[in-house]
């Protein structure tokens, strides 16, 4: 009896961690819905037949339906827009309709946007739809803008090799740099 339930309970383990998506790379979901939930507190319920990216920093929804709760900071790309959370705990389901995307909002504020540019907000218990022409508007699709932080992490990577190169060349001519 014991090795049945320890052949169930690793079966069980197979299936659950092979049916979810690995961050970054594309998934698929065939039958049944998929729940992810990342280190950063962003949850991701997934609908069946949706396919999309799920990324540490955001993610792309390409078709089917997601609920995303607790995604202060957490952008999603949905056919070139841009949903994020206003408030903290806002909870956002988007959804796919033929030449449609719908964006609801469960609880909170939401931002919607296209290429940077703000199209409109989301109050607590509405929806927007917005149809999709084939345009494409801003980046392609899976490219996020260049942020502030990388900037400066660029900077101070630069700043870093040019002391190091002044302290080398300093120090092979035998010359204290200060």
């Amino acid at each position: 009896m014991k090795l049945t339930a320890l052949a169930c309970a690793v079966l069980f383990s197979v299936v659950c961690f092979a049916a979810a998506p690995t961050l970054g790379e594309p998934f698929h979901t065939e039958n049944v819905a998929t729940d992810i939930h990342l280190e950063s507190g962003v949850a991701v319920h997934l609908a069946a037949r949706s396919t999309g990216t799920i990324f540490t920093d955001h993610a792309i929804l390409n078709e089917g339906a997601a609920r995303i709760s607790n995604f202060n900071g957490y952008p999603v790309e949905a056919h070139g827009l841009q949903i994020e959370s206003e408030t903290p705990n806002a909870q956002a389901v988007i959804r796919f309709q033929k030449d449609t995307v719908e964006v609801a909002s469960i609880g909170g504020a939401l931002k919607v946007s296209a290429g940077g540019a703000l199209l409109t907000r989301v109050t607590s218990g509405t929806r927007m739809s917005f149809q999709n022409t084939g345009a494409t508007i801003g980046p392609p699709s899976g490219k996020r803008p260049w942020s502030e932080t990388k900037t400066w992490v660029c900077i101070i990577v630069g700043i870093s090799a040019a002391a190091l190169a002044i302290g080398l060349t300093a120090a092979a001519q035998g010359k204290s740099p200060f």
